[in-house]
């Protein structure tokens, strides 16, 4: 196995443990207060291993600042809708990133589809279609708006990803340096964003709350991951997107251990189908 198809499998196991982790934290702690504390820290752990970040040219910092910008509504969307939704069935919902990361590595950065990778994109995408159509959302009780709103985030999510690969592969930018300018602005959008609405961060209960310590802390680890697999000139955008939904069996299993959630073995069945075009693409 190729060493960048390692790291982005280890990147969708953390992102499949940061989902129920997500959860928790709401809980304990307001929407904004989570983003603004759990960016924050996050920066913070980046900064012992981030270099010389002013080398960093001002194209890099441009780059940055739109991924941050990218950022700020993909993880404000993913909170808002996954306070309301079973952890399970969001975690299905999220593999919609897959078609957005898929056309747009194919659209703006000249990737291709094999027969392989096309016969595996149709297996994942039947196994989305029987987690997430309508009379599965009905049972699981969902609001079409939350639903959605899960896809805006997706969407977003998607773009950030393909930002990650044309970042990582036209500047002279380490991982770590990135880490540190996008987090370091994208903790300054949310603290605006706070006072802009007049509202004051809950910043005592945040630094209490360890679920936001475990998010930040599975954030800065996998996206660290994920930024080495993007430098590897051999990686694609299109492969990673299919291997990063292994987070899903995560996030399930997540949804039936920890939140006692149902119809499990349905959506386990649709995760099988979409592991399998995973693997399919490649093995």
């Amino acid at each position: 196995m190729k060493t960048w198809i390692l790291y982005v499998t280890l990147f969708g196991l953390c992102k499949g443990i940061r989902e129920p982790i997500k959860k928790k934290a709401l809980t304990r702690t307001d929407i904004l207060s989570t983003l603004f504390m759990y960016t924050f820290l996050g920066f913070l752990m980046t900064i012992p291993t981030a270099g010389n970040v002013f080398s960093v040219s001002p194209r890099g910092l441009g780059l940055s600042a739109l991924k941050a910008a990218v950022l700020f509504i993909a993880w404000m969307a993913s909170l808002v809708s996954l306070k309301k939704l079973p952890v399970s069935f969001y975690g299905v919902v999220d593999l919609s990133r897959m078609f957005f990361s898929t056309a747009m590595g194919v659209l703006f950065l000249g990737e291709t589809l094999t027969v392989r990778g096309i016969i595996s994109l149709a297996l994942i995408c039947f196994g989305l279609y029987m987690a997430g159509n309508r009379k599965s959302a009905a049972r699981e009780g969902c609001a079409l708006r939350d639903i959605l709103i899960a896809m805006a985030s997706s969407l977003f999510s998607a773009t950030s990803g393909v930002l990650d690969k044309y970042i990582m592969t036209t500047e002279p930018i380490t991982g770590a340096q990135l880490q540190f300018w996008f987090m370091l602005i994208l903790s300054c959008m949310y603290l605006a964003y706070i006072l802009l609405k007049k509202e004051k961060p809950d910043i005592t209960g945040s630094l209490k709350n360890p679920y936001i310590w475990l998010m930040s802390l599975f954030l800065v680890f996998g996206d660290r991951l994920l930024f080495t697999a993007n430098a590897d000139p051999d990686s694609k955008v299109t492969v990673m997107t299919l291997i990063k939904q292994c987070s899903v069996l995560v996030t399930i299993a997540a949804g039936k251990i920890i939140y006692k959630e149902k119809h499990i073995l349905r959506k386990l069945l649709c995760a099988g189908i979409i592991i399998t075009g995973i693997l399919l693409a490649v093995l």
